[in-house]
């Protein structure tokens, strides 16, 4: 994620994310629904004249463009314009075991897509933190590691969201675990440098490392406590502002699922594992397994509060959700559209489909 960039013991958490115009005829007053002037939430009655202006949605126009990793490690498929970022560890060297992908819009960068193949930060309880401060001082990386608590993906990404610019975060959805072993949760959060919630599909495997001590080495019939570090696997998060979040996640996900590790990456990681780990056996998905596992996850859900929140943002930002009889593609058009509009290509949306598909653009007299 571009605002994560926390970086402790080696291992890196990169985590510190046209018009066209279409003429339509005047509406006849008495067959129109009134609507007094000005009221609040609808749109004015257009004059004779004005024409539809439609925008296409920005999401559903796209342009990939194919990054290379100038290391030559991987490559991806990136909206134009997008930035890629990976994560460096203190020395500036490349952290080939928790290596981590960053694609975001520089321009909304709540738009992310945010993959780390694995890291180590976190530890269970408070008093594990003050005891490995007592052991290693204030200014160690214990000191700086979030509490993590609860094994699971909801804990990781609550706990990092100070370190990553995010806060508030909430789970809306829990939809299980993946074949992987982590849960997939749909969440949303406020990102710090802009006030604004973003809605974002989360997955983490998230196991304990265990370092048995006492809690007083001068009595030990005070207990043990366990001050080991928590381990993360097939850290993932895709992100977008809240009410375009379904407008852009086929966008996220595509941009996942075309990571493709070189073979150069894989020796290398192999052999520097190996010498971390003492063993030249790791664990690696590839990102398209992965996203297969987590998607369907998602798309087995309870949409219910997707249509929703769909809802409740349409209303919020002034727009009633329309479909294209020739096309079959739904819009958001300026509230009170329909109440003017005599023609009969766009019509009202009734269905939950309409909140549940990305929309092809936008809808407002010119």
């Amino acid at each position: 994620m571009n605002r994560r960039d926390f970086i402790g013991g080696g291992v890196a958490l990169a985590a510190a994310q046209c018009l066209s115009l279409v003429p339509v005829s005047p509406a006849a007053p008495a067959a129109r629904r009134h609507h007094a002037p000005g009221l609040a939430g609808h749109a004015s009655p257009p004059h004779p004249k004005r024409q539809l202006r439609i925008r296409p949605a920005e999401a559903a126009h796209v342009k990939f463009v194919r990054y290379r990793d100038p290391s030559g490690y991987f490559s991806a498929n990136v909206p134009a314009g997008w930035r890629v970022r990976t994560g460096l560890k203190p020395d500036g060297k490349i952290d080939l075991i928790s290596y981590a992908i960053t694609v975001f819009d520089p321009k909304r960068p709540e738009r992310e897509v945010y993959f780390c193949l694995n890291n180590a930060i976190g530890l269970r309880s408070l008093e594990a933190r003050n005891w490995q401060i007592r052991a290693y001082g204030p200014n160690s990386l214990f000191a700086k590691m979030p509490i993590v608590g609860e094994l699971s993906t909801e804990a990781f990404f609550a706990a990092m969201g100070p370190l990553c610019g995010y806060r508030k975060f909430t789970v809306l959805e829990r939809l299980g675990r993946s074949a992987l072993g982590g849960n997939v949760v749909v969440a949303e959060s406020t990102f710090a440098a802009s006030g604004r919630r973003m809605q974002g599909l989360y997955h983490a495997v998230v196991k304990p490392m265990p370092q048995i001590v006492h809690r007083n080495m001068f009595n030990p019939a005070a207990g043990s406590l366990d001050v080991g570090v928590v381990t993360e696997y097939s850290i993932i998060s895709e992100t977008a502002p809240k009410e375009e979040f379904i407008d852009w996640l086929p966008v996220l996900d595509r941009i996942f699922a075309s990571i493709a590790f070189t073979d150069a990456f894989h020796r290398q990681r192999q052999a520097a594992w190996a010498q971390v780990m003492g063993t030249s056996r790791y664990i690696m998905q590839t990102a398209d397994s992965i996203r297969g596992m987590i998607m369907d996850s998602y798309n087995r859900r309870n949409a219910t509060y997707d249509v929703l929140s769909q809802k409740r943002s349409d209303a919020t930002l002034g727009y009633e959700r329309v479909q294209d009889t020739e096309t079959g593609e739904y819009y958001r058009a300026e509230n009170g559209f329909t109440d003017w509009y005599d023609g009969t290509r766009y019509r009202p949306a009734t269905d939950n489909a309409a909140y549940l598909t990305p929309v092809s653009g936008y809808i407002n007299w010119k």
